[in-house]
């Protein structure tokens, strides 16, 4: 029998390895997508997503802009799904009994597109540290329980993440090839981070500026300026190309991205909790708490037992030749340059939220990744050092998965103790955190449909009759049956003012945490 050809056979092991990225990839997704959290956002952008398509079919191209983050990808790859779900008969408008099935479609596209987005990464990265190191890293990543959490919502955190990681990997390809294809690929890549959400501009600036740099330290002035004439030109041309609302309006859509985008995320701030007290800026600790409390000890100890051997050894390269080949020749400087100045830059507006820090996760991963290679090179008993790497990852990552199914977005680190502990350092925001248990809870327990009042009534009105649905900071007691209050909500003055009071009846706990107080209205 003739042998089996060792490149056809690497091919297979590699399809193989694929295929189990792919099941474990969507086994961590899919179930209980269709009922686990509904959070506002994720209602907004049910709406926008509408609007959108409603625009491309009409031909009205001003609403493909809703948004000044703009979401403009996200709305491309949910709405279509969302619209040819909506063509079943009986699913032509979005109504309690329904919703369910949309939300489940636009997370489910939402899902798919992060997972092929992922594996184009797996392929680039691969012609960057090779294929094993590159599945490794990015399933490092892609199992990280809060990354994890984030991927199920029906927002934007998670594809602003990938596709930044994904344009750092096309130019460093682009500088180690000296080639205007990745030069021209990158800027496609980085126009589609900025048409996720506006912050990607950040990137753009960066590698412009690196590009330049590199330049002007190897005299090749001329010819790098022609590279970031195509890399802009590329950026400009995605931008303009998959953001129809610009063909009729740019010159007022473009300034309003920014004017917005300064004016709710730099000036106006949002309420966050920290360290027990309530805020409108969280400070300049929020964003390192925020790493401490939602990086798993897997991934916070590999990144930083890293960045001790690098700094060991960094005297070594000190020296301007040495710089030169860094910057040229360094993936792992290109990638710490870009997110420490992304970390730095986020920590300037008031506007602070521990997703936001979702961005790090893929250079908290390669370097991970990097800080294991290391050891498993330094010492001969290579495989005690993959069992060790195993056993870290399975307590810290793996055990969590299982735990907080399916509500991974209330992940809390142990280092930081237990969620409660957690809870007093940055304070957990709802979210339409297990909104559907909330629902059958109080239809199983108090009857049938009793009148709720929310703080945030988004989530519940999606799946609840919205006229007995009331905002309880709007309405006097007695408009209502039950109050439902989630962690870190408070009952407003009024409430006090009320010949009613609100008594504490029951609870719902997630993670260990009182998530959801349900009161009963008593008289006084």
């Amino acid at each position: 029998m003739p042998l089996v050809n060792p490149i056809r056979r690497m091919s297979l092991k590699r399809i193989g390895l694929i295929l189990i990225f792919v099941l474990v990839y969507l086994v961590t997704r899919v179930p209980r997508l269709q009922n686990d959290i509904i959070n506002p956002d994720g209602v907004n952008w049910h709406y926008r997503s509408q609007q959108f398509i409603n625009g491309l079919k009409y031909g009205d191209l001003n609403k493909t802009y809703q948004h000044y983050h703009p979401g403009v990808t996200v709305m491309w790859i949910t709405a279509p799904a969302i619209e040819l779900y909506r063509q079943i008969p009986g699913n032509d408008k979005y109504d309690m009994y329904n919703f369910m099935g949309f939300d489940f479609v636009a997370k489910f596209s939402l899902v798919l597109a992060q997972l092929i987005l992922t594996l184009v990464i797996v392929f680039y990265l691969t012609k960057i540290i090779g294929f094993n190191k590159s599945l490794l890293a990015m399933s490092i990543l892609s199992l990280e329980p809060f990354f994890v959490g984030n991927s199920r919502l029906y927002h934007l955190d998670i594809l602003l993440s990938l596709f930044l990681f994904l344009s750092l990997c096309l130019y460093y390809l682009a500088l180690q090839n000296d080639s205007k294809k990745y030069f021209m690929l990158t800027g496609i890549s980085v126009g589609l981070a900025f048409l996720t959400k506006t912050i990607g501009i950040v990137l753009f600036a960066y590698l412009v500026l690196y590009t330049l740099l590199i330049g002007f330290i190897n005299k090749k002035s001329k010819h790098n300026l022609l590279m970031v004439f195509i890399f802009i030109v590329s950026f400009c041309a995605s931008v303009f190309a998959f953001f129809p609302a610009l063909w009729v309006n740019a010159a007022y859509i473009i300034p309003n991205l920014f004017s917005e985008g300064m004016r709710v995320g730099v000036r106006k701030g949002h309420d966050v909790i920290v360290l027990g007290e309530d805020v409108m800026d969280g400070g300049i600790l929020f964003y390192p708490l925020v790493l401490l409390i939602k990086l798993s000890p897997f991934l916070l100890s590999g990144f930083l037992a890293y960045v001790i051997i690098t700094l060991k050894s960094f005297r070594n390269f000190l020296h301007l030749s040495k710089i030169k080949q860094l910057l040229s020749d360094n993936f792992t400087l290109l990638l710490i340059g870009f997110y420490l100045g992304y970390f730095i830059i986020m920590t300037v507006p008031s506007k602070k939220l521990d997703r936001y820090m979702l961005v790090e996760y893929p250079v908290f991963a390669y370097c991970t990744l990097l800080f294991f290679n290391t050891i498993h090179n330094y010492y001969k008993n290579k495989k005690a050092v993959i069992l060790a790497g195993l056993l870290g990852f399975s307590i810290f990552v793996i055990v969590p998965l299982f735990e907080l199914f399916p509500f991974y977005f209330t992940y809390t680190s142990p280092v930081v103790g237990n969620a409660t502990y957690a809870n007093s350092l940055i304070g957990q925001k709802p979210f339409g955190v297990g909104i559907y248990d909330v629902k059958d809870f109080i239809l199983k327990k108090y009857g049938y449909y009793p009148r709720l009042a929310f703080v945030d009534v988004k989530p519940i009105e999606s799946i609840y009759p919205s006229r007995l649905v009331r905002d309880i900071r709007e309405v006097a007691v007695e408009e209502y049956d039950l109050a439902v209050l989630g962690p870190n909500e408070e009952f407003p003055p009024r409430v006090e003012r009320s010949p009613f009071k609100l008594v504490k009846d029951s609870s719902i706990y997630i993670n260990g945490l009182e998530y959801w107080r349900i009161y009963v209205k008593r008289p006084k």
